[in-house]
């Protein structure tokens, strides 16, 4: 079921704010353990995909993304996922390819997933096909529908960069 597929990507609180725009949306902090956020309307507070190294700097095998927040809308604090949003909503399942890369999928959609790696210069990405580009990826959007108590998502965004041409890339998903 499409519709229900994203549909906790936004079940956390959903409430409007008046004159922010996605253009206007922080954008997180950058370092070698990044793959990629979610910015969602209808407010800036991100959620941040890195990966999560063991002692050893390899990827940890048993948990191999770290998924929080950074709460733009509040006081720009870091936060850990509740229950809910682990369960339901922002998590994902990973599975090893090898002892150095992993296939992820978010909990609340099997329809996309993405290969977690470390480059040769330790950068960690995410990569995935957007567009029908392979494609490593930098960014979702996601827009909620106001529909009632509990929000809805109407489309989602992929952005990303062509790993052989190095041009973006971009696929809008709509949910219906």
């Amino acid at each position: 079921m499409k519709s229900n597929a994203l549909l906790f990507l936004v079940s956390s609180v959903c409430f409007l704010q008046n004159g922010v725009v996605p253009s206007d949306f922080p954008v997180p902090p950058q370092s070698k353990k990044t793959l990629f956020y979610i910015h969602r309307s209808p407010n800036p507070t991100t959620v941040v995909y890195e990966v999560n190294l063991s002692a050893n700097n390899v990827i940890n095998s048993k948990n191999p993304v770290k998924v929080f927040w950074i709460r733009y809308g509040e006081q720009g604090q870091y936060s850990e996922l509740n229950y809910l949003e682990r369960t339901f909503a922002y998590g994902v399942k990973a599975s090893p390819i090898n002892s150095f890369k992993y296939k992820v999928q978010f909990v609340s959609s099997k329809e996309k997933s993405w290969i977690v790696s470390i480059d040769e210069n330790g950068q960690a990405w995410a990569s995935m096909s957007i567009g029908g580009y392979p494609s490593k990826l930098t960014k979702i959007f996601v827009q909620v529908a106001e529909d009632g108590w509990w929000p809805k998502v109407a489309y989602v965004e992929f952005f990303g960069i062509d790993i052989k041409t190095q041009k973006a890339t971009y696929e809008k998903m709509l949910i219906t």
